[in-house]
């Protein structure tokens, strides 16, 4: 129904009944009959005619319409149907104000107004008629207006609900990039120091069966501590409020202590206070000295590695140098997809630090300044 009353059909009904209804209303009340009835009956069927071609055509139906008008005048018989043609004139000035194209709507306007006063006479001033012509153009106007706005406003929806989508697929893009970062630190680390105490354990099984056994021990809490930072990650994603983050400092020493049980030699040294680290500073500080160490187990075996946790004021640096391989290669460098690094920043990033990796002499440096909560610095500021 909504469609067929928003199309030129029921314009074309509602022209036919008036063509029809007009003269059926003048013959019940006998006055259809003479030549001028005849001939402004006539006029005014041309004029209810317009309203077919009103929403396509809208400033050529209206000059026919007015065309009409002025042919009507110039019989100067007798008045049109006032009804049925003000409701014709209303509905073309209203279908001009929602054209676009003001300025040619309003000159069509206009004629329209203009011939509507000659035909009800040029001078006599008829206030309904100027108000009429005025006021459907007016009220076009307004509606042209606000439809403007709600296509506006449907457009601006659509854009929004597509950046909202874009949205939604970069945080899920993100989101796997994080579960991969943090799988690749642990996955990583865990099978560098395997191979390495799988390698070693092999030779000494002949040699030596007790450090073979302490290889194989080695590489069980490897394995061990692999499963539990898994199982925590696990936790992560199946809760949306997922548990507290690990306290990163405080296992750094046992990190460390892995790494030289896998034949590192890796010295750690602790300088001033690093309390007042966050859930994910610390956690970035440990997975950065991790992701080090393991570097370090790859690129370049045999190389001695510090690593230095320091107080800098608002902050706590970990830095992890290396110096260069001393040893055969490993193997170890082909392992990885080279996301180590890009992984090391994007996490150091996400909690407001900053981390610099490059040469340092022959070896690697990696720092991180990582921001300490506001009142722990300024605890140690005071102190």
């Amino acid at each position: 129904m909504a469609a067929l009353l928003e199309s030129w059909r029921a314009d074309a009904i509602l022209a036919a009944g008036l063509a029809i209804g007009t003269p059926l209303y003048l013959a019940a009340l006998g006055q259809l009959h003479g030549t001028n009835v005849i001939y402004q009956n006539g006029c005014a069927t041309g004029i209810y005619a317009c309203l077919i071609p009103r929403r396509a055509y809208p400033r050529l139906a209206a000059l026919a319409a007015a065309c009409f008008l002025v042919v009507a005048s110039l019989g100067n018989t007798g008045p049109l149907p006032d009804g049925p043609t003000a409701l014709v004139i209303l509905l073309l000035g209203y279908t001009l104000g929602t054209t676009d194209g003001i300025w040619l709507s309003a000159a069509a306007q206009l004629c329209l107004g203009l011939a509507t006063q000659r035909a009800s006479g040029f001078f006599v001033f008829n206030p309904f008629i100027v108000v009429g012509i005025v006021g459907s153009f007016a009220l076009g106007l307004v509606v042209r207006s606000r439809r403007r706005l709600t296509d506006q406003l449907a457009a601006r929806s659509n854009e929004l609900e597509a950046e909202r989508e874009r949205f939604a697929a970069e945080a899920v893009r993100y989101e796997r990039a994080r579960i991969a970062r943090e799988l690749h630190d642990i996955v990583g680390h865990c099978i560098s120091v395997m191979v390495i105490q799988a390698v070693a354990g092999q030779r000494l099984a002949d040699q030596d069966p007790a450090l073979a056994a302490e290889a194989l021990d080695t590489i069980a809490e490897v394995v061990s501590q692999a499963e539990s930072e898994i199982g925590r990650l696990v936790e992560l994603l199946e809760h949306e409020h997922g548990p507290r983050g690990i306290d990163g400092i405080a296992l750094v020493d046992e990190l460390v202590a892995r790494a030289a049980a896998a034949g590192l030699m890796v010295n750690c040294r602790f300088s001033g206070s690093a309390d007042g680290l966050s859930g994910p500073a610390g956690e970035a500080a440990y997975r950065v000295v991790q992701e080090s160490l393991t570097n370090a187990l790859k690129h370049a075996p045999g190389a001695p590695v510090d690593v230095v946790i320091a107080e800098a004021g608002g902050a706590v640096e970990v830095a992890v140098s290396n110096g260069p391989p001393t040893a055969p290669p490993s193997g170890l460098e082909r392992l990885g997809g080279g996301r180590g690094l890009a992984g090391m920043h994007e996490r150091v990033r996400a909690c407001g630090g900053e981390l610099t990796a490059g040469p340092d002499g022959d070896g690697w440096r990696v720092m991180a300044r990582l921001p300490r909560t506001r009142s722990q610095a300024q605890t140690s500021a005071s102190g």
